[in-house]
């Protein structure tokens, strides 16, 4: 990134210019001294306990003079030393070169013989031989005007030659307090430290926002999802919680996927997203219709745009999903009245409920294996009821198998699997059904029942 936009995008002063700063230690709670429970911790910056100031969201306390000082930092202190001695320098040549062209200086101007010679013209109505009055005027005029090009070309060479002597300083190389080769002192980390907790979104912010969205590639980070919509920039830890306005800490949702965090706060964004594939409708109330009183609306998504076949095609060729069984990327997708997966090479396919593209596709991800441009967030899918369970369930390989699990009954499994021996006599077990007449259930009993009478039983 370019060292202006490094400038630009952390501009403390420009921001905090624009804070009411009693308005803002109000919002926060930070007290004056007489006010402060004991124990409470001195000033980041300062360790001053005197006079009002502001909490941090780590509950750092930043009193108000550190707080107008650190409107006058753009960089770090080696860089803003750098950046102020520069800009002093600059200044001092600014003012020697307008004396020295107070002294030195000429500017060639227009002379008024040159527009009265052009006027005498007129006398040539009057008598061809006033015609010597302009040519007069004409030549005196040329020698004014050589004169001051005479003057201006040695004006040029001596400013060229002061600025040979006194060149435009170099500007220093300068860092942000988030460049990673930025060399930043105690002192600086405690400032980066006051930006990194500061009260809603810090004076870098837009700065934040692009390295992040740059790092993820401009894509939601759900697996699966194709972030068809605004993208948002989500802390990963709150910073109710202590999150810190970081990198590390920042990740890129579609909001779609950032209102199901569950975090407080995030139902500001339900009822605001209206999209022509979905409304998020935020929780309210409503007047019954049929009868007196109220009812009690929750929080849901209202679907208005299901998913295609070609949305999920695309998902498939840019995460490369493939079969958790086999491996095999011969995965084809169709959408009907539901989505239906089959793998090509071992047959196993699977049935899912045809929804939005930003549900269907990270189910998707979730049910089969990605093997490039896998994202780093998993969707907080609690946050909508119906999500309480698998979406997509396996179907067996080939319908005579899938009727023959049907008609299979729990108990003849047990038979088959556990193989039971009668806990009386040892002898083997069997599934003991009643004669004809008989009315008991059937019971799993010892083989010699009808042969010995052995009365040893299993609940079956």
């Amino acid at each position: 990134m370019e060292t202006e936009n490094w400038h630009s995008a952390f501009n403390p002063r420009k921001f905090l210019s624009r804070v009411n700063l009693d308005k803002l230690i109000e919002h926060n709670e930070a007290y004056n001294e007489n006010e402060v429970v004991q124990g409470n911790t001195p000033c980041i910056l300062c360790s001053s306990r005197q006079g009002p100031g502001i909490l941090l969201n780590d509950k750092s306390y930043l009193c108000k003079n550190c707080f107008s000082e650190v409107s006058t930092i753009s960089y770090p202190q080696k860089y803003e030393e750098a950046r102020r001695n520069h800009l002093k320098a600059k200044e001092s040549r600014r003012i020697a070169l307008e004396e020295f062209t107070k002294q030195y200086g000429y500017t060639k101007e227009g002379t008024s013989v040159t527009v009265i010679a052009w006027l005498s013209l007129v006398l040539l109505f009057v008598h061809i031989g006033l015609v010597v009055v302009p040519a007069i005027l004409f030549l005196v005029s040329l020698s004014i005007e050589k004169e001051q090009k005479r003057k201006l070309q040695i004006w040029n060479k001596q400013r060229a030659e002061w600025e040979n002597s006194y060149p435009e300083p170099n500007p220093p190389a300068l860092r942000h307090f988030h460049d990673p080769q930025a060399q930043l002192t105690a002192r600086d980390y405690n400032i980066l430290k006051v930006f990194n907790n500061w009260p809603g979104y810090p004076p870098f912010w837009n700065y934040l926002r692009e390295v992040v969205l740059s790092r993820d590639r401009n894509h939601c980070q759900v697996s699966g999802c194709p972030s068809r919509v605004t993208l948002h920039v989500h802390h990963k830890t709150p910073v109710s919680q202590g999150g810190e306005h970081v990198p590390d800490n920042l990740v890129s949702l579609c909001d779609f996927h950032h209102a199901l965090e569950p975090d407080e706060g995030h139902e500001r964004i339900w009822g605001s997203i209206k999209t022509r594939y979905f409304t998020i409708v935020r929780a309210h109330t409503r007047r019954n219709r049929a009868s007196a009183g109220h009812h009690n609306v929750r929080a849901h998504v209202r679907r208005l745009e299901l998913v295609t076949a070609d949305e999920l095609n695309e998902i498939k060729r840019f995460y490369s999903l493939s079969c958790p069984s086999c491996g095999s990327e011969s995965i084809s997708i169709s959408v009907k009245d539901k989505v239906n997966v089959l793998c090509g090479s071992c047959s196993q396919n699977w049935s899912g409920l045809k929804e939005l593209t930003e549900e269907t596709g990270p189910r998707l991800a979730e049910l089969l294996t990605i093997k490039r441009n896998q994202g780093i967030w998993k969707a907080r899918w609690d946050m909508l009821s119906s999500r309480t369970g698998n979406v997509f369930s396996a179907l067996s390989s080939s319908p005579r198998t899938k009727k023959k699990s049907k008609k299979q009954k729990t108990i003849k499994t047990r038979q088959t699997e556990d193989k039971p021996l009668c806990p009386k006599c040892g002898s083997p077990m069997k599934l003991i059904s009643p004669k004809p007449g008989q009315r008991w259930k059937k019971f799993w009993g010892c083989t010699k029942y009808w042969s010995e009478g052995c009365k040893g039983n299993r609940r079956a």
